[in-house]
């Protein structure tokens, strides 16, 4: 049976791409230091690398092994060690159970009924939810908000399969350390490159392009020795000739 929403993936947490932090096993708890598991994987939209739930393992307290919880109920401590949500062990219990193995032979309505079972555990007040909403309309929900935290291309498209990652995501600004860390790799990779005289007779540089890497663009005027003599990429065969009459007034004036 082919999945209904076929752009709707489960990844591991190790085929997740960040350069800050490792998703994998990292520690699921709530504010009362309560352990609820550890981070498995999470299920994405593989066409732009939204995440909707991490996949936690329970580690056994739980009545399956792995459990799914709303990636707008969670939050990253402080000390970046941790994935917090507010809610107790008690509520979490009340979780459908989750199987990895099964989750692409779900049906829409089993998706349906799956969203609506674990969003009315997170809510405080009581819910209920149409069984003729579209499985879509319940990303709106503020359990699947956008987190600040997830600041990261979030698939490998090698191991995504057909649907991997293939647009990009209005991910929250980076942290100033983050942006200046970002600003000086962009430094070093943009170096300018020189239109340089030969060195054993002519130590002359020619201008540098201001494009990235130093690739001269169109309209860019960069100086070129060609023949023993300079001549301007843009110039006129007018302008070509005035300088070329200056050089040769000036020669004779040295003889």
């Amino acid at each position: 049976m082919n999945h209904p929403l076929p752009w709707l993936r489960y990844i591991d947490a190790d085929d997740v791409d960040d350069q800050t932090l490792d998703f994998d096993g990292l520690k699921v708890r709530n504010p009362q230091m309560e352990k609820l598991g550890e981070v498995d994987g999470f299920i994405v939209d593989s066409d732009n690398g939204r995440p909707y739930y991490v996949v936690v393992d329970a580690g056994g307290w739980f009545k399956s092994k792995h459990f799914l919880l709303p990636i707008g109920e969670v939050r990253l401590d402080d000390d970046k060690d941790a994935l917090v949500t507010n809610l107790s062990k008690e509520r979490v219990h009340r979780f459908p159970g989750f199987d990895k193995d099964e989750f692409a032979k779900l049906s829409e309505d089993d998706l349906r009924r799956m969203n609506d079972e674990i969003c009315s555990v997170c809510s405080v007040t009581a819910v209920s939810y149409s069984p003729a909403e579209p499985v879509q309309a319940a990303w709106n929900r503020p359990q699947f908000a956008s987190p600040t935290w997830w600041n990261t291309n979030p698939t490998n498209p090698a191991r995504m399969g057909d649907r991997a990652y293939e647009s990009t995501v209005d991910y929250p600004p980076a942290t100033a350390g983050a942006a200046s860390s970002a600003g000086s790799a962009a430094e070093r990779a943009q170096q300018q490159v020189r239109a340089r005289g030969d060195k054993d007779t002519d130590d002359r540089t020619g201008d540098v392009s201001p494009h990235f890497d130093g690739r001269a663009q169109p309209g860019d005027v960069l100086g070129v020795e060609t023949g023993g003599e300079r001549t301007y990429i843009g110039e006129t065969s007018d302008d070509e000739n005035k300088r070329r009459r200056d050089a040769e007034k000036a020669a004779k004036k040295e003889k």
